[in-house]
């Protein structure tokens, strides 16, 4: 679902207008994210051939559902980048290790515990930005500092899952279906389902023009706050996904997919002010950026590129989000 103002490629072909590859890809702005991801597996592949494509899925999930938690609050416009997505994923595996399954907490009875907890930090984050009229990147940069602080509180050395509980098959697998599927396809449905709900409707219309949804009596502070509610939820369901990769919670890994999350929701086409974009372009754009990681790995490269590798694609995706978002010229 996408609040894009593009017009329909059918219509203007059957208007006789010649194909434009710019309404190409502000109608579809998933494409080009989808196009380097493809590029990069060909080329990972070649370098890689007997690549085991269960561990690479299980390894990718939790960058998958990292992006999937940033997209809400960007969707919701008005700036709304949540930097906080990052510790409180780590907030949510060490939850889950340290506490819950402990306690005799760590079947599926877990997973509405670990919602409500990071679902409600969320929420304390979207009704302060509007509450307060904040910007949200300062909020949730604060709101990082204070999550980072606590994960070091409760859990200053690493923890380990010593269980055999249901997380673990996030990793290995649910008979014949990867466990990496399971650990995306869930926050997946999840917005399928949403986006076809009042609230997923009126969230494109919120971060599209808020005065112009304001104006058609939707309420926006409430559907921003619950923007940042539903990422604070994803973002706990990627900390159980990074506890079944690695059976363990570490409170030093808070910083670790807050920024590269973002780069990968701008890199698969979603606009960085809202109310264009989606799921699917946050999955490709975290796929590329996987891939860029893989393939240097694989071609024995030093990581230490990665970080400018990370920051040239967010900078070439605003530039280029930038770009279709701007209205052609008309010739006169």
């Amino acid at each position: 679902m996408s609040a894009v103002t593009a017009p329909d490629l059918e219509t203007s072909s059957q208007s006789g207008q010649p194909f434009s590859p710019r309404a190409f890809f502000r109608r579809r702005s998933f494409a080009l994210a989808l196009l380097l991801s493809i590029a990069l597996l060909i080329l990972s592949v070649a370098l890689q051939p007997r690549l085991n494509w269960g561990n690479t899925l299980a390894s990718f999930a939790p960058l998958a559902v990292a992006a999937i938690a940033s997209t809400p609050a960007i969707l919701s416009g008005r700036g709304g980048l949540d930097i906080s997505i990052g510790p409180v994923m780590t907030l949510s595996s060490i939850v889950y290790v340290g506490f819950l399954d402990p306690a005799g907490l760590g079947g599926y009875e877990a997973i509405p515990i670990i919602l409500l907890i990071c679902g409600g930090i969320g929420a304390l984050n979207g009704l302060i930005i509007v509450g307060l009229n904040l910007q949200p990147v300062v909020v949730t940069l604060a709101t990082f500092f204070i999550i980072s602080g606590v994960n070091l509180r409760i859990a200053p050395n690493p923890v380990v899952l010593t269980d055999a509980t249901w997380v673990r098959n996030l990793s290995s697998g649910y008979g014949w279906l990867p466990g990496g599927i399971v650990s995306i396809g869930v926050p997946l449905l999840i917005w399928f389902v949403i986006t076809r709900t009042a609230f997923g409707r009126n969230l494109y219309s919120v971060g599209g023009n808020d005065t112009t949804a304001f104006s058609a009596g939707i309420s926006v502070s409430p559907v921003r706050v619950l923007a940042y509610a539903l990422g604070g939820c994803f973002a706990g369901i990627g900390g159980l996904v990074l506890v079944g990769l690695v059976s363990s919670a570490d409170s030093s890994g808070s910083s670790a997919y807050s920024l590269i999350a973002i780069a990968a929701v701008a890199l698969g086409g979603t606009s960085l002010s809202g109310g264009r974009g989606g799921m699917t372009g946050a999955v490709f754009g975290a796929m590329a950026i996987f891939l860029v990681q893989s393939v240097l790995s694989a071609a024995r490269m030093p990581q230490t590129l990665l970080p400018v590798i990370y920051g040239g694609l967010l900078v070439v995706s605003v530039i280029i989000g930038a770009l279709l978002s701007s209205k052609p010229k008309v010739k006169k």
